[in-house]
């Protein structure tokens, strides 16, 4: 420790002196420390220094979850609208500087379904080729879209359906029916290689040429409907396609979670087709168990 009482007044001012300035020293060089890594923190955030993986993944982030604001009033079920989609991803597309670009249709596929109620729905099935890119960096992507309509918009909502598929995979939006338009519910129809329910002509009665007419389901009365109508019966999956209900009950009781899922939010005849089949089928196998089992005793 120096001994200052033996130093003159001009040798304190000095040393005074001299520890104001280191004191300034040490001060400069803290804040110049400080903001470098301010500095290096903003680089490391700014947008324009992340690769292309990186602006997906912190945009994603951004995102958060987005709240159901659509309802399909006629099923039932609620979903994320395209609108709130697009809303979402135009936000965080601006901020780290991104862009997904639909550039050309590689595949349509067309095909119609004769409704139950003697229309006609027309189906398209596309292959949309899209490019993500940030003006350095790019990704192609494909993504399938199908649309369903008794007019001229199916291939419209393939399109749309293909787009927002992309988009929902692209940054993880959770939704649990799809696709959209979902505000809108088509008429079940009839598959392609399958006729229409008809009611059958009694032995012995001659054929005029006329018609079979169709029947008309009470579904007041499940009890009264028959196995093949309740097995034939055609419900609409999110994706747009159609599976009758002896079909999904298969996949149910071989143990398939997404079918139990699916079956267990069915609405109104869709839910009276598959309960009242299910209740049928646990009665034969009960039944079809009990005279095993008196096969095996006797």
């Amino acid at each position: 420790m120096s001994d200052y009482s033996k130093l003159t007044k001009d040798e304190l001012g000095k040393k005074l002196d001299d520890a104001k300035k280191e004191i300034e020293s040490l001060k400069v060089e803290q804040i110049k420390a400080k903001s470098d890594k301010i500095k290096q923190e903003k680089a490391k955030n700014d947008p324009s220094n992340l690769n292309l993986a990186q602006k997906l993944a912190k945009a994603m982030d951004d995102m958060g979850a987005l709240a159901k604001d659509g309802s399909n009033d006629k099923q039932g079920w609620s979903f994320i609208s395209e609108a709130a989609i697009k809303a979402a991803i135009r936000r965080v597309a601006s901020k780290y500087g991104f862009a997904i670009i639909p550039t050309k249709i590689s595949k349509i596929d067309k095909y119609d379904r004769k409704t139950y109620s003697g229309g006609t729905l027309y189906f398209y099935d596309v292959i949309q080729d899209f490019i993500v890119t940030d003006g350095k960096e790019q990704y192609e992507m494909q993504m399938i879209g199908t649309g369903s309509d008794s007019g001229d918009k199916a291939v419209n909502k393939a399109v749309t359906v293909a787009f927002k598929n992309l988009e929902k995979q692209l940054f993880n939006v959770s939704d649990q029916n799809d696709p959209d338009p979902d505000s809108e519910t088509n008429e079940a129809t009839v598959p392609a290689k399958e006729s229409q329910p008809t009611q059958p002509r009694k032995p012995g009665r001659p054929n005029n040429g006329t018609k079979n007419v169709k029947r008309t389901i009470d579904w007041s009365k499940p009890k009264n409907i028959s196995d093949s109508d309740l097995k034939n019966h055609l419900v609409r999956y999110p994706n747009g396609t159609f599976v009758n209900v002896g079909t999904i009950l298969a996949h149910v009781r071989k143990g398939n979670a997404d079918a139990k899922k699916f079956a267990d939010n069915l609405k109104g005849h869709d839910a009276i087709a598959y309960i009242e089949l299910d209740r049928r089928t646990m009665i034969a196998d009960a039944v079809n168990k009990i005279k095993e089992d008196k096969k095996q005793e006797a």
